[in-house]
């Protein structure tokens, strides 16, 4: 069986192999990526978006590899000509099944539209963005959504235009959705979404498998990280770093050595003239939150980090926090759970379908600080708590992201696509 995924990102294992600075944005591939490599089912390839409008294609490690040129900054804007790109792509490799990930750029909605492959797409569901332009403003003060920083009038790109960037590619997901004849999904929030939207479309659970590094190491309380929180995104404001920061600032009255490190890229960067002139008006908001609430020495932002450095800061924290306004399945959560973490998660989208609340996460309402405040104030309190939620969270996780039994099934449903086309 041959099957052609088509990816957001270049993923890192072919940008290594073409000296192309790799990101770890969709890292996760790589743990299903492997599983493909250990068995002789299918052959791979990958099709990906690039910058340049150049041929790149290849093989690495036995995979098959395509790029495609995309405006990848402004992917809002539909571009027809992705579809005979993709068809070509299609038309050299010859693929049973081409499965995409994700719904948010147009090449998903262009290789729906290439019709003579239509019937080989397998949709797989990540976020839900016309849920997510609903909440994006997130409880932000009105002037902050409607004012503009330099960055934000020279990429037009404002938290009130990033929202209305959000409605277009909500739309063209939409589109793509009721064009849809197989999706897989893992939570019941985006299957309660696909039985609205296209009750015909064949809908199958598929968990995610993540990265290998996360299955072979273990959380323990460290004492001199005990109240230290962890967060893995805050680059816009549906992620909800605004609130935990409120939270923080409360938490340090009783935790005077609380920290609290978030990963990925630091949008509060302010101090050269060149940080001062890219900072985006969310990234002013959490500025003034941080200096309201004399916070400078409390919050971290970490930048861009691979497996190990992720896993590092995992272990190095007393407790794991999601504290959006809204999420589908995050795979941040999961690597929590499996390395055996206390957590808090807003109870939001498909966090239910992920883990228990008291029994594997504490859940608090989206945007109810004080219940974020009491939640983390329980799992700094009492160890014994801490370890019991983890350990309970890291079983629930090794069955939800089992590498073996979720390929299993995913080949299953790839032989269900190719016999609907025999």
């Amino acid at each position: 069986m041959k099957v052609l995924w088509l990816c957001n990102l270049m993923p890192s294992i072919i940008a290594k192999a073409l000296k192309c600075p790799a990101s770890n944005k969709e890292g996760w591939i790589l743990g299903l990526a492997a599983e493909v490599q250990k068995n002789q089912f299918m052959e791979l390839g990958i099709a990906f978006p690039v910058k340049q409008e150049e041929n790149i294609h290849g093989v690495v490690d036995g995979i098959a590899y395509f790029g495609f040129y995309e405006d990848s900054n402004h992917p809002e804007v539909y571009d027809s000509s992705l579809e005979s790109a993709l068809g070509l792509i299609c038309e050299e490799f010859l693929p049973d099944v081409i499965h995409c990930f994700g719904t948010e750029y147009p090449h998903t909605l262009a290789m729906l539209h290439v019709k003579e492959w239509k019937k080989r797409v397998l949709i797989h569901l990540q976020g839900i963005m016309e849920l997510y332009a609903k909440v994006y403003y997130a409880g932000i003060p009105q002037e902050v959504a409607e004012r503009a920083t330099f960055r934000d009038i020279l990429k037009k790109d404002t938290i009130w235009q990033q929202k209305e960037k959000f409605v277009q590619r909500g739309e063209h997901e939409a589109e793509l959705l009721r064009l849809a004849e197989h999706v897989c999904g893992r939570t019941a929030f985006d299957k309660a979404y696909m039985e609205k939207i296209n009750p015909s479309c064949a809908y199958y659970t598929v968990n995610e498998t993540l990265r290998p590094e996360f299955y072979g190491h273990m959380w323990r309380p460290q004492p001199n990280h005990r109240h230290t929180i962890f967060a893995a995104q805050g680059n816009y404001p549906i992620k909800g770093i605004h609130f935990l920061i409120q939270a923080l600032a409360q938490l340090q009255e009783d935790f005077p050595d609380v920290l609290l490190y978030v990963a990925g890229d630091n949008v509060t960067a302010h101090h050269s003239l060149k940080e001062k002139l890219k900072i985006s008006s969310y990234g002013k908001y959490l500025n003034d939150l941080i200096k309201e609430n004399h916070l400078e020495n409390k919050v971290k932002f970490l930048g861009s980090l691979d497996a190990s450095e992720m896993m590092k800061r995992y272990l190095n924290a007393g407790v794991y926090v999601i504290p959006s306004i809204i999420e589908n399945s995050p795979n941040s959560l999961g690597e929590a759970m499996l390395l055996g973490m206390p957590c808090v998660a807003a109870n939001v989208g498909g966090i239910a379908s992920l883990a228990e609340d008291e029994k594997e996460v504490l859940m608090v309402a989206p945007d109810h600080i004080d219940e974020l405040v009491h939640a983390v104030k329980r799992i700094f309190m009492d160890e014994e708590l801490a370890i019991s939620l983890g350990q309970a969270a890291r079983a629930r996780a090794m069955l939800t992201h089992d590498a073996k039994a979720n390929y299993k099934m995913l080949c299953w449903v790839y032989e269900m696509i190719v016999k609907d086309n025999l």
